[in-house]
């Protein structure tokens, strides 16, 4: 009997080492396959997600800006309506 127990411990060890390499193996096989997509990505030029959500927000702004400009460049351009000339006044001659 005690044979028999030493022997499933001794299967159940090499399971678990097995599982342990094969885990490990995944991994591996994980990292070099994000490693070989990020240098595809690199080689083709593409931008990153970050990059390119901070680059949109820069320009909504710039765009917001130049809108703000451009308004008001266009009130100071328009002409003002004149102020009511002053009658002057007729003198009556008698």
């Amino acid at each position: 009997m005690k044979q028999r127990s030493t022997i499933i411990s001794d299967i159940g060890q090499m399971a678990k080492g097995a599982a342990s390499l094969v885990d490990d193996m995944r991994s591996d096989v994980k990292n070099m396959m994000n490693s070989r997509e990020e240098r595809s990505q690199n080689n083709t030029n593409l931008v990153t997600y970050e990059d390119f959500e901070a680059l949109t927000t820069r320009l909504e702004s710039l765009a917001s800006r130049i809108t703000f400009l451009e308004a008001l460049i266009e009130d100071k351009k328009s002409p003002k309506s004149p102020a009511p000339a002053k009658k002057s006044a007729k003198r009556k001659t008698e």
